[in-house]
């Protein structure tokens, strides 16, 4: 009788599954929030890519699905909030743009 292993290998584990190539960042990020009530929040740079970023901050104000317009480096635009978790105390949010201008 032949033994079947134990644990079955996850082929996915070493793969790339993002979209498009992300740069290490920096640099202040200024977020608003228009609604239920407006808000404004420093954040700090830690990744890009074309339809995305990542930010470091203390807000507790960003939740997934909010949308919210971003400034950064002359660039600015929309963006809905992805995910936030707390990383070594402190927040970390992942947006996707939803659009943007020069």
């Amino acid at each position: 009788m032949s033994r079947m292993p134990q644990f079955i290998k996850d082929r996915r584990k070493n793969h790339e599954r993002r979209g498009s190539p992300r740069e290490a960042g920096s640099g202040v990020v200024e977020i608003t929030v228009a609604a239920p009530a407006p808000v404004t929040i420093q954040s700090v740079l830690v990744e890009a890519s074309v339809s995305g970023f990542r930010v470091s901050h203390d807000s507790t104000t960003l939740e997934s699905g909010l949308m919210v317009s971003y400034r950064r480096d002359g660039a600015r635009g929309r963006a809905r909030v992805i995910w936030t978790h707390i990383l070594d105390g402190r927040r970390i949010s992942g947006f996707q743009i939803i659009g943007g201008e020069a």
